[in-house]
């Protein structure tokens, strides 16, 4: 088992013992520092096959050297013992708590800073941009709450990946000013001294510069004395021109710094006393079907905007036939497909060599079509989460949905990845960090990619066109209906399997009082969570569409075809044709189907798109006609779809979140089993009802 040494420092009062506390529970050792009488307190906890060993560092207010615990701590980071160290910051004076970090940074590389006391932010109207401090910090940034353990199994990840991968490429750098020419001064000098190679030159220059005694000390031994007296009259040069007191000017530059990253990450909302407002969510009966309630208005809404679904429905069981077709097409998701669709036949027309123009059209396009079409109602989602989250509302929500969630084994958190992962799985599985324990987001990660997302809810709803007797409804509602029941029986289980090693999930939130949603932390909330999708999600997508692209216009003997059926796809999918045995799926055309869930591995919707186009039909529902499925087989496939393998991006994340093939493999047959164990059951109920 390796292990890996980290290091936790912080002022006092933000929250250093009671995290250190909570990430090494029991296992504590206590013993003194070397030489003096201040306790040293280390630690274990072992995660994802590492041992890490915690030591607890004074609480102390910077690095100077002016106090014993001052002195102890600086030694400890500067011994290279520690593989990497958590600098803490308190969320609620994030300015003051800054200093600290900002100083290990200029020293010490593999760092991970920590927000803690998080959720107390929110309640105090503080609204903090972890991402972009990150961007300019150069290192993780990462939110903990102690009191609730939210955030913790992510710090954990984030230790090991710095551990393994290394932090920042070089140190922190300041802006001093006018003590700048100074520190270049003085770093020349030591540069030439190679007993130093153990200390930051840039760092030791700064403290040399603010008259550290100790380091003086240290450059005199090491260096010799005429190093030394050159550094000193660099210092009383520097003393003439700038002022005496150069460690306030040092100081002052390091606050102007921080004040310069937090005025662009920090916003500060005036709230009122807090009051009873939004009780109506604790109420036991009301509070869950009104969370319910608002989350599904949002997906309708956010649903209507970008597909049109379900008032094109509405509109035209109403009579109104040509307004819902002007619904539907004026929808985002039609416009993007057509704005997509002309630029793909423009790439064929133009390009003369075929196989170029395939793989532009359908290989390139395609693969960024199959990334933007979603965009739309992810971003509408994440939008109007993000000004429910802001209000104040969605703790709310979570504490009004946790009666119900605590029953199969989670925390009211879970309300927030399961609603996202109605749009999409991908950003579902990366809100998964929301939850109170490990144990809680590793069964959340697992089966997440149950909850059907849009591109099902698309498959769902061309299968429904194409049932002759029975209503489309039918197939909408049986595939949400066992997708939801096996979410929460999966959990369930996993839950009462663990619940001996777990404790049972409790709502420990601070309510923040309800105010108008702010502009700059909405973007903040919404891009941050976009950007996710499009990084992790987007990559994974677009390569695989080039892949697929090949499999699809290759033949086995590797010559390009326009023949889908005569493809190297194909002929794997007549091989898997007896995967379709069960829904009692055969012929000569059972392939087919077989074909289209291959493709769906990409993005569930690209099912369609391959099925009338191996078919060779005009319309989705004349391709399921030609395969001659019956309307059981048509529903049995519809809820196959809905919970079988998730998509390629989807697997990426789980990937990506678990850092384990084992676990990630664990979901694929996980969804995959249930997938038969749901569609056949519901097939042969069908037939004999």
């Amino acid at each position: 088992m390796k292990q890996i040494t980290v290091a936790i420092a912080g002022q006092p009062n933000v929250g250093k013992s009671t995290l250190f506390n909570l990430l090494t529970g029991s296992r504590v050792l206590v013993a003194n520092w070397p030489g003096v009488t201040v306790e040293k307190h280390e630690g274990f906890t072992e995660y994802k096959g590492y041992r890490i060993r915690f030591v607890d560092l004074p609480g102390v207010y910077g690095l100077s050297a002016l106090t014993l615990e001052e002195r102890i701590s600086r030694s400890y980071i500067l011994s290279g013992e520690a593989d990497v160290l958590v600098a803490l910051v308190d969320s609620t004076i994030p300015e003051r708590t800054l200093y600290l970090p900002v100083q290990i940074l200029e020293m010490f590389k593999k760092v991970v800073i920590v927000f803690t006391k998080y959720d107390l932010a929110h309640k105090l109207g503080l609204h903090v941009n972890l991402q972009h401090l990150e961007k300019r910090l150069g290192v993780p940034v990462v939110a903990v709450s102690a009191r609730s353990g939210l955030g913790v199994s992510f710090l954990l990840d984030k230790i090991i990946e710095v551990a393994e991968h290394g932090g920042r490429g070089d140190y922190l750098r300041v802006d001093y000013g006018e003590l700048e020419p100074f520190i270049n001064s003085i770093e020349s000098k030591l540069s030439g001294c190679g007993a130093l190679a153990g200390y930051p030159l840039r760092w030791l220059s700064v403290r040399l510069l603010e008259g550290d005694a100790e380091l003086a000390r240290v450059v005199s031994e090491k260096c010799g004395s005429k190093i030394y007296e050159e550094v000193e009259e660099i210092r009383g040069e520097a003393k003439r021109v700038v002022g005496s007191d150069l460690a306030a000017v040092a100081s002052s530059k390091r606050f102007a710094f921080i004040t310069s990253i937090t005025s662009e990450s920090i916003v500060r909302l005036r709230l009122q006393q807090p009051t009873r407002s939004g009780s109506i969510f604790y109420h036991p009966l009301v509070g869950p079907a009104l969370s319910i309630l608002i989350v599904l208005s949002i997906f309708i809404l956010a649903f209507i905007i970008n597909t049109g679904f379900p008032l094109n429905v509405i509109l035209s069981a109403l009579g109104y036939r040509e307004l819902a077709e002007e619904v539907e097409a004026l929808s985002l998701s039609n416009l993007m497909s057509t704005s997509l669709g002309w630029l793909q036949e423009l790439a064929r027309s133009h390009i003369a060599n075929p196989v170029l123009a395939s793989f532009i059209s359908d290989g390139v396009i395609g693969g960024v079509a199959s990334i933007l079409i979603f965009l739309p109602l992810i971003f509408m989602v994440m939008l109007i989460l993000s000004i429910v989250e802001d209000t104040g509302l969605l703790p709310r929500m979570a504490v009004g949905v946790s009666t119900l969630t605590s029953r199969i084994g989670l925390s009211g958190n879970a309300l927030f990845p399961i609603t996202i992962s109605m749009g999409c799985n991908v950003p579902g599985v990366f809100g998964a960090r929301a939850s109170l324990s490990s144990g809680e987001r590793l069964r959340q990660i697992l089966t997440l990619p149950l909850i059907p997302c849009q591109a099902r809810l698309i498959v769902l709803l061309a299968l429904a066109t194409a049932l002759k007797t029975l209503g489309g409804w039918l197939l909408v509602f049986l595939g949400y209906l066992t997708a939801f029941a096996s979410f929460a029986v999966l959990n369930y289980i996993f839950y009462k399997l663990s619940r001996e090693k777990e404790p049972v999930p409790e709502m420990l939130l601070e309510i923040p009082a309800l105010h108008r949603p702010l502009g700059r932390v909405v973007w903040w909330m919404t891009w941050n969570n976009v950007k996710h999708f499009i990084a992790k999600a987007g990559t994974i997508i677009f390569a695989s569409s080039i892949i697929i692209w090949a499999l699809v216009s290759l033949t086995p003997g590797l010559t390009y075809t326009e023949d889908a059926s005569a493809s190297i796809a194909a002929s794997l999918s007549r091989f898997l044709a007896p995967a379709v045995y069960p829904f009692q799926i055969t012929g000569g055309k059972a392939w087919i189907i077989v074909f289209g869930l291959l493709m769906g591995l990409i993005a569930k919707e690209v099912f369609i798109s391959s099925v009338i186009t191996v078919s060779g039909s005009p319309s989705f529902t004349d391709a399921i006609s030609s395969i001659g499925l019956s309307d059981p087989q048509i529903v049995a496939v519809g809820v196959f779809i809905t919970l079988y393998m998730p998509c390629l991006a989807t697997i990426s994340a789980i990937y990506s979140e678990t850092r384990s093939l084992k676990l990630t493999l664990l979901s694929i047959v996980l969804s995959i089993t249930v997938a038969y164990a749901a569609s056949t059951a519901i097939y042969y109920l069908i037939l004999v009802l």
